[in-house]
Order: structure tokens, then C-alpha cells, then sequence
């Protein structure tokens, strides 16, 4: 077994390894960082952590870093420069709109295309740990100094924020439209790293979008199906109901075989009378996991806790019990292939599935040295704050917190607080001055590097 700097991607192919990438291909990173203590920042008493990221500091932006943008090779370059610039500044339950005064400028189709595109922030300053309690928010660390306002400055921690895009279910238009079984066989098509991007007035034609996002389709079908063809539906008699695909996603993880090659042109029907493909999404699910992985393990020398909250608005259309066990899945496909030499932790919120943790300790278990636990564990401080009083593997790694989010909007610089854990984050974190869409050094570091 390898570890990770002597893996190299598969092109073309279901990748089973995790992707070199350079230290000198990333951010500055400050190795000495570390989530298990708390610190004086330069956030002042009176002001929130996010305006003040965005608005008070320095224009040259150095007092947080840019993302490593870890993106799969099928992804070109002018797409993961549309994606990362592009979003519209809020996308409550909205997708891709045509024709406003505004107009939106990602399609669904690109916004399904960036489920292979993952920023990760190797330095990010938060005030406070998340927690749900009846509404989204976090528990702050107080103030240190004397005085009011800016005399006093806020109390942070350093973590990792994992901007990974979940796969989008929240409505019937995106990752449901790549994966559901239509009326006709679907070829898949490579158009390679090159992609005419329409422009945003061509978006509005919708003969022109559909014909565009159309072919999108298709690369992601050629790039994520052994047989590079999506089925029509009448040709497909054996798909599993939805108790029987959680059944036989526990059973192909606890099975100890290839998890790949049981997925193969294996088709779930949904409550809402859709087929879909299981490979398809699997292999989503791994190039999701392997490309944020990948970035942890070389941003986090230092060792990270890996902290994982469902999704829940994301897989309205699905169902998060199929959607978590795809990604064990995949987490174990690379688990079998890889050391993840750096990973302390693997916590995962259970609260709606209290099967999740020990299936994830199954789908870890070649991982010796990994403690899987549930994510509540982690976070018995007083108020609910981060404690790794019964985790010596914490001590000195950093936290790392996957964040929400979908590809059309960029929530976490907009949305409130209780609106949503992305909004929780954003609100009291400098992730939306790593992220903020017009930074000159946003796209300075992208791997693998694409055309």
C-alpha cells in the first residue's frame, strides 16, 4: 500500500487512488497551526467576523489565504474559473433562472459539474463552534481585553474549511437530471479540457442551454459509468427499492470486496418514481471524496480531525440515508487503495442515523490508526464547544469543517446565520474573504492543473 505522494491520478478511469499534489502547489501553510486551542484575532468586539474579513482587512487580502482548488481532470480550466467567479450572491432553493434583470450566469448543468471542483481553506479563523439547537449558530469564545468594542478583541479558532459542493438533490434539475434513466439510451461524450463556455446572454436562449448543459451531461456520463452509456429506462428490470439500496450499500461495504465492481449497472427507483444510476453516483462520490482527501492530506501535516454533517436540503430527492452511504462507499473504494496518512479523526454527525457510525468505522477499517466516532463526541465542551479531553489523536491536528453548500450561490458570504450551517459558518469565519469571487489570487491554485 502507497502513501500519498506516490499516487498519480488515473486518467480516463474510475480513480481508486488519492491525486499527488505538490507542496508548492498549495497555499502557505503555517504548520504550527492547531484547532485544540483558542487565540486572541484581529477581529474587533463590535464587528462580525465576516464583515470584518471582507471589508476591514487589507486589500492585498494577506491576512487569510486564497483556496486549494482541488477539482477532478475532467473538470477544464474555464469552467473552474466560471464556477469559482460566477455565482449569484444568494441561491435559496433556486437553481439556474433564466431571464432575469440579473441574469444567472451557472447553469444547472455546470452546477452539477461542480461537484468535481472542491475549495479548501487551509486557514480559516472562526469564532465560535457550530451547533444546532433548534436553529443553525455557533457558540462563541468570548472577548479578550479591556473596554468595549474595538478595544476588545474576539477569541478564534483555527480550522480547515472544506467548501466541497454536496451533490444537489434539492430539486429535480440538477444531480437528479444526471442520473435518472430517461426515455432513451444516453451516450457518453468526452469533449476532453477544452469547453466553449456559453456566454451569459446565450444561457437565456434556452435552446442553446439545453443543448449545451446536454453535453455537459454526457462528459460527466463517459467520465463516470464503466459502459460510458446511461440506460433508457425500459431496458432496466431490476432496480433496487429504496430499503433494498440502503440494504445493499451496507452490505457491498461491509462485504470486504471491491466496492466498485458491485456497483456496477446496479439502478435504485425513488420514492418519487425515478431510476437512477448507482454507479453513476458513486463514482461522483468517490472523485468528491478523493479530490477533498487529497487536499487534506497535504494541507494538514500536522494531522486533522475530519468532521462530516449529512446533507439534508441536498437530498430532498434521495433521501440522506443513500446519499451518506455513498459516500462510505466511496471512502472506503479508497480506503482499500491508500494510507491516509495524516487523518487523526473521522467524525460524522449521526443524529437522523444512528447506523451511520459504525458503518463508517467498517468502510475505515484498513485505516488503523483513524479514530471513527460519532461527531456529538467531539463536541461535549461547555456549551457545546469543541473538547478532545477523550481524544489524545487531537491533540495538535487541526479541525477540519465540511461545510453545505450547492454551486449556484455564494451563501456562505450572504446567508444569516440561522439560516443554514453554511450561513452559520460564513457569519463567523474569514471563509468568505478566502473565497470572495473578484480576489485576484482565488484561482492561483488549482490541482491538477487544467487547461
Amino acid at each position: 500500500m502507497a502513501t500519498i505522494s506516490d499516487l498519480l491520478p488515473i486518467a480516463g478511469k474510475t480513480p481508486t487512488k488519492l491525486k499527488q499534489i505538490s507542496s508548492s502547489s498549495i497555499p502557505p501553510l503555517d504548520i504550527s497551526s492547531r484547532s485544540d486551542t483558542i487565540h486572541v484575532s484581529p477581529i474587533p468586539g463590535d464587528v462580525d467576523a465576516r464583515t470584518f474579513y471582507l471589508t476591514e482587512m487589507p486589500d492585498d487580502k494577506h491576512l487569510v489565504p486564497p483556496p486549494l482548488i482541488s477539482s477532478s481532470e475532467f473538470v477544464p480550466r474555464s469552467l473552474i474559473t466560471l464556477l469559482m467567479r460566477k455565482k449569484k450572491s444568494s441561491a435559496l432553493g433556486v437553481k439556474f433562472v433564466p431571464h432575469e434583470s440579473k441574469p444567472d450566469e451557472i447553469t444547472n448543468m455546470e452546477g452539477a459539474m461542480h461537484s468535481f471542483v472542491t475549495p479548501v481553506i487551509g486557514s480559516c479563523e472562526i469564532i465560535g463552534d457550530y451547533r444546532y439547537s433548534g436553529r443553525h449558530g455557533v457558540v462563541l469564545f468570548g472577548e479578550d481585553g479591556e473596554g468595549h468594542g474595538r478595544s476588545r478583541k474576539r477569541l478564534a479558532r483555527t480550522v480547515v474549511l472544506s467548501a466541497s459542493i454536496q451533490m444537489d438533490f434539492e430539486g429535480a434539475n440538477v444531480m437528479l437530471t444526471v442520473c435518472k434513466l430517461g426515455s432513451k439510451q444516453v451516450t457518453g461524450t468526452d469533449f476532453g479540457t477544452k469547453l466553449d463556455v456559453l456566454s451569459t446572454e446565450e444561457k437565456q436562449d434556452g435552446a442553446k442551454r439545453n443543448t449545451y448543459d446536454e453535453s455537459l451531461k454526457q462528459h460527466m456520463i463517459f467520465h463516470l459509468i464503466s459502459s460510458q452509456r446511461l440506460p433508457a429506462r425500459r431496458d432496466v428490470n431490476d432496480a433496487l427499492g429504496m430499503d433494498a439500496t440502503i440494504k445493499y450499500l451496507d452490505e457491498t461495504i461491509s462485504s470486504g470486496e471491491d466496492v466498485d465492481k458491485k456497483l456496477v449497472d446496479m439502478f435504485a427507483e425513488l420514492h418519487n418514481n425515478q431510476i437512477v444510476s448507482l454507479e453513476l453516483l458513486f463514482n461522483t462520490a468517490v472523485h468528491q471524496v478523493r479530490n477533498e482527501f487529497s487536499a487534506l492530506e497535504v494541507m494538514c501535516p500536522q494531522g486533522y480531525v475530519y468532521t462530516y454533517d449529512p446533507a439534508s436540503i441536498f437530498a430532498q430527492k434521495i433521501g440522506a440515508p443513500i446519499l451518506n452511504r455513498l459516500m462510505l462507499a466511496a471512502l472506503c473504494h479508497l480506503s482499500a487503495h491508500n494510507i491516509f496518512s495524516n487523518l487523526r479523526i473521522f467524525a460524522f454527525n449521526d443524529y437522523a442515523d444512528r447506523s451511520i457510525v459504525p458503518l463508517a468505522r467498517i468502510a475505515l477499517s484498513k485505516q488503523a490508526q483513524v479514530k471513527v466516532t460519532s461527531k456529538a463526541e467531539l463536541f461535549r465542551g461547555p456549551g457545546g464547544k469543541y473538547d478532545i479531553g477523550r481524544f489524545k489523536e487531537a491533540e495538535g491536528a487541526l479541525l477540519v469543517i465540511h461545510n453545505n453548500s450547492d454551486g449556484f450561490g455564494q451563501n456562505i458570504e450572504t446567508e444569516w446565520e440561522t439560516g443554514s450551517l453554511d450561513g452559520a459558518i460564513g457569519s463567523n469565519c474569514s471563509g468568505a474573504a478566502s473565497l470572495e469571487r473578484s480576489r485576484t489570487d482565488l484561482l492561483n491554485f488549482i490541482s491538477p492543473s487544467t487547461n
